[in-house]
């Protein structure tokens, strides 16, 4: 069966990945700047007519869509109800029930979600609550990532470590400024579109950070090939860490927030802190100390989460109707007609 994932990002490694291992085509969909709410209203007219003009010409017999934003839903239900037979799969990133700008259209998303034939969600907690909807939910938080060599970043004094950022409101920026000022032996390099910093952050570095901005995929693996520590923060309960994955994928020693769902998602290779410059330090440190150790647990903790994904990535192929094999290499991959 053919499947279309449609997602209105100009990035998104988790939608490439589900989509290549279900045999079908990821469509990043984008218009107009990001992150930029006052242009919302022209750049979604936009990406629903791209929207419409990919499900005409490709007729997948399942779309699977990644929200927010919720209205990137609306087309594919549309289609699906005029075409018929076409089956609907919401992936739902953590954004859609924790961020304001997504919550007060909780009554539409519940309607979407009821709509489509599965919901995919990061966490046990949230499968919970969508179940609860009347909506049928498949719980798949880790995606394999897979990356190229990358190009190797210059020398830099001290240990490297790299802050996995998109300067979004869940993001504790200033304590990690704080943290990188008492850890001044290290160097920080933070990623992201600095566009969307706050200008202290900008104008109150300290001098041992740096921040990336938006880099190439080459630039970013190498980036991550090259860290000590791999740091990702969140004050936002039951949000999945994308960059903890990446860490996981090339056996760095993790620093995330400790939360109960990262703490059973990243359950080896991993230090847990509180969202606080003094805890984020000493995480830090904590890291770098057991950096050796942490890195074999994360070898063990990668293969987990693949024979993981591969039991989940199953369970969806399931419910959308797709079929399955399993590749040369053990991992799980969707049937090509």
């Amino acid at each position: 069966m053919r499947s279309s994932f449609i997602t209105w990002y100009p990035y998104c490694r988790r939608s490439d990945t589900i989509a290549d291992a279900l045999g079908g085509r990821s469509h990043l969909i984008h218009y107009l700047s990001f992150k930029r709410p006052m242009q919302a209203p022209l750049k979604y007219v936009l990406q629903t007519i791209r929207t419409l003009a990919v499900l005409v010409r490709e007729k997948p017999e399942v779309v699977l869509v990644a929200v927010p934003p919720i209205f990137a839903a609306l087309p594919v239900l549309l289609w699906a109800r005029l075409r018929g037979g076409t089956r609907v799969v919401v992936d739902a990133h953590t954004g859609i029930f924790e961020h304001a700008r997504w919550t007060w259209l909780m009554p539409l998303t519940r309607w979407v979600f009821r709509s489509a034939d599965a919901v995919i969600v990061t966490g046990g907690h949230l499968a919970d609550l969508v179940d609860s909807w009347g909506a049928r939910t498949v719980v798949i938080g880790t995606v394999p990532v897979r990356f190229r060599e990358g190009t190797a970043p210059a020398d830099c004094d001290g240990a490297r470590v790299v802050v996995v950022n998109t300067f979004s409101v869940d993001e504790p920026v200033g304590e990690t400024l704080e943290a990188a000022r008492m850890l001044h032996d290290s160097s920080f390099f933070v990623t992201g579109d600095v566009r969307h910093a706050r200008r202290e952050w900008i104008e109150g570095k300290p001098a041992n950070l740096e921040y990336t901005g938006f880099v190439s995929e080459d630039e970013y693996a190498g980036l991550l090939r090259a860290a000590d520590v791999v740091l990702v923060l969140t004050t936002h309960d039951h949000t999945m860490q994308r960059g903890g994955y990446e860490a996981m994928a090339l056996d760095r020693p993790l620093v995330t927030s400790d939360w109960q769902l990262l703490r059973e998602t990243f359950s080896r290779g991993t230090v847990h802190v509180q969202n606080d410059a003094d805890a984020i330090a000493a995480g830090i440190v904590h890291a770098l100390t057991e950096k050796t150790s942490l890195g074999r647990e994360m070898q063990i903790l990668r293969r987990e989460h693949q024979t993981l994904f591969n039991s989940r990535l199953a369970e969806l192929q399931q419910i959308a109707g797709l079929t399955e094999h399993a590749d040369a290499n053990g991992e799980l991959a969707a049937a090509r007609p």
